[in-house]
């Protein structure tokens, strides 16, 4: 038989997990930091950065094609 549980549980255990969860996003943020030099967000905002790029360079290559087809 499956136990259901009270609210007050569900919510007890919701603010357990996310305080695990938070505690292992600073750990995972200053691993960042130490092995990199950025934290996540930073990183995060480099990586979009390389995106569009890429889809610039792409673009411009494809347009380039085009016109000597």
């Amino acid at each position: 038989m499956s136990k259901t549980k009270s609210i007050a549980d569900l919510v007890t255990e919701l603010q357990a997990e996310n305080e695990s969860l938070q505690s292992l996003k600073k750990l995972f943020n200053q691993a960042c930091k130490n092995e990199f030099g950025y934290d996540v967000k930073a990183l995060h905002d480099i990586i979009i950065k390389c995106e569009r790029l890429e889809k610039k360079i792409y673009s411009a290559e494809s347009a380039r094609s085009a016109k000597s087809e």
